[in-house]
């Protein structure tokens, strides 16, 4: 068994993509399916971006339904896996912040959180910029993130007292992720601790953060970069759950559950 850790990122699931497919479903294609159906409902053309691709996962399914679409991510290892599976789609090197591809796009997604790598206000906006300027006018943008706002319901309270765990067998062995959950409130971060425990080795100890963003904060931040919000819903949430594509696609909007969700147009 093969395992990395990039001391320059410091995320162990960034740096291992086998790992990664492991916990989040290599065959899972609800996302894919759902940001499809999100494309034909809003009338977006077919040229893609798709911001943290991560192994390809999303990247492939698209293809093979038809779009023209480019994956970007900020991590090496999870490039060299999805070029590798997917040599004929096109993954490239960036960081949200600050990628230049020189083309535009007509709809750009960004799922899993990866937004929430934007730790300060002016990153989030200097992101958006990047996002905004790679749209066409009148461009799709879908984001996919944790919520803030479920910290504030008795589950999200729970989720803060109480350690989450998971196992699941990664070449034949058994993991489990322990993870407990704290907020940075002057900071408005979630603190992320993790213990990566393998079958007869030491625990990997890792620490990260998201920012945490609550909805009508980032509707002030998507209108300040040029873009109009056509719809802000918590469910269906496919990230976390699944998602088919004869699936009626009906917004919740209580804004209660575990993601914020956030669809918006370039203006």
């Amino acid at each position: 068994m093969t395992i990395s850790m990039n001391a320059d990122r410091d995320n162990f699931l960034h740096a291992n993509p086998a790992l990664y497919l492991t916990f989040n479903g290599e065959e899972n294609s609800g996302m894919a399916q759902f940001m499809h159906k999100l494309l034909k409902e809003f009338q977006a053309g077919s040229k893609v971006l798709d911001i943290g691709c991560g192994p390809g996962r999303e990247v492939a399914w698209l293809h093979e339904a038809g779009y023209d679409v480019t994956g970007l991510d900020q991590s090496e290892e999870m490039l060299q896996w999805a070029r590798a599976r997917y040599p004929h789609l096109s993954f490239v090197q960036g960081d949200q912040e600050s990628f230049e591809l020189d083309q535009k796009f007509d709809a750009l997604t960004c799922v899993g959180s990866t937004f929430l790598y934007n730790f300060t206000n002016e990153q989030m906006q200097s992101s958006l910029s990047s996002f905004r300027n790679h749209l066409n006018e009148g461009g799709l943008l879908y984001l996919d993130m944790r919520n803030a706002a479920f910290f504030l319901t008795r589950e999200g309270q729970r989720w803060l007292q109480e350690e989450l765990v998971d196992q699941r067998t990664y070449n034949r062995q058994a993991v489990t992720l322990r993870t407990r959950f704290s907020i940075d409130l002057p900071n408005q971060l979630l603190l992320r601790d993790y213990s990566w425990e393998f079958e007869g080795q030491k625990p990997i100890v890792e620490h990260l953060k998201h920012r945490l963003l609550f909805p009508q904060e980032l509707v002030h931040y998507l209108h300040t970069s040029g873009f109009r919000l056509l719809q802000l819903f918590d469910h269906p949430a496919p990230h976390i759950g699944s998602f088919e594509a004869d699936q009626p696609l009906a917004f919740g909007e209580s804004l209660q559950g575990r993601r914020l969700q956030v669809l918006a147009q370039a203006i």
